[in-house]
């Protein structure tokens, strides 16, 4: 018998694209599925949580926003700002 199976057909469901944006020349790629508790900046994981009707990031937990893409700009924004600052030094 081949590598096939035969008499067999298995359903094959496609998953959601995850949502792509760029926020100041970065890329950010939320999860397919609002199951996943990780999103991408730049290809690096982050992990976010939710405390009653407000999001945060793991890595920067402090703040809170009412939308996760509210809670990412800041995050990006402080390390820009961050960034911008090291490099003066």
């Amino acid at each position: 018998m081949s590598g096939r199976m035969r008499g067999k057909r298995t359903s094959v469901t496609a998953l959601p694209k995850p949502r792509r944006e760029k926020y100041k020349g970065h890329e950010i790629v939320y999860p397919s599925d609002g199951r996943r508790k990780r999103l991408f900046i730049d290809g690096r994981p982050v992990l976010y949580g939710q405390v009653g009707d407000q999001y945060y990031l793991n890595v920067y937990a402090y703040d809170r926003a009412k939308t996760l893409e509210e809670v990412i700009r800041r995050y990006i924004n402080y390390k820009d700002k961050v960034s911008q600052n090291s490099n003066m030094q």
